[in-house]
């Protein structure tokens, strides 16, 4: 009898943990990945001062957009430029410092602030450069502000592109916005 109970426990004992470890629920907190977000940042320039941002692009799926809003002024409280503004732009698209930058982004830059509604001042395809003069700027002695969109979309199909090639912690795109402010000529008035 000691012996058949001896061999009961050591059977119930060894399915019993057999079927916990079987029947166990493991899980794994994954990051929100396909949460758009937007980031609002505000450039406050002087004549020939440059300043910049960059973003990180992460987690963003074929089919998803993601915009950025910016703005640049000539004022910082009550203190406005004495003298009249070009904006000069420039937006590098590469890769993050840990991944490949994602081939297929389209990177667009829009000008808010123009009669008609949005205008697209630059746009680029895969890494490089996107370069870009506002002449219109800003006046001296007159505070100002202009309003500009980043927007990133991963197209749905891209042409000549497996966008599962893309996919995963391997990639990643960088977007780096540097505004400068450069002094308009003085218009000779003697005339």
């Amino acid at each position: 009898m000691k012996r058949t109970l001896l061999v009961a426990a050591l059977v119930l004992a060894v399915s019993t943990s057999i079927i916990a470890g079987t029947l166990a629920m493991y899980t794994v907190s994954l990051p929100n990945l396909a949460e758009g977000s937007v980031v609002a940042k505000e450039f406050v320039l002087k004549p020939g001062e440059t300043n910049t941002f960059s973003e990180e692009i992460v987690g963003i799926a074929p089919g998803e957009t993601v915009d950025w809003d910016f703005s640049v002024k000539n004022y910082d409280g009550e203190i406005v430029s004495e003298t009249g503004m070009d904006l000069e732009f420039t937006v590098d698209i590469t890769d993050t410092d840990e991944n490949n930058a994602i081939a297929p982004l389209v990177v667009t830059i829009k000008d808010q602030d123009k009669e008609e509604g949005q205008e697209v001042v630059g746009t680029k395809t895969g890494t490089g450069t996107v370069t870009f003069t506002d002449e219109d700027g800003f006046e001296a002695n007159v505070s100002g502000e202009k309003t500009y969109t980043v927007s990133i979309e991963w197209p749905w199909e891209t042409e000549d592109v497996n966008d599962i090639d893309y996919a995963g912690a391997d990639y990643g795109t960088s977007i780096k916005v540097s505004v400068t402010g450069t002094q308009q000529q003085q218009k000779d008035t003697t005339e």
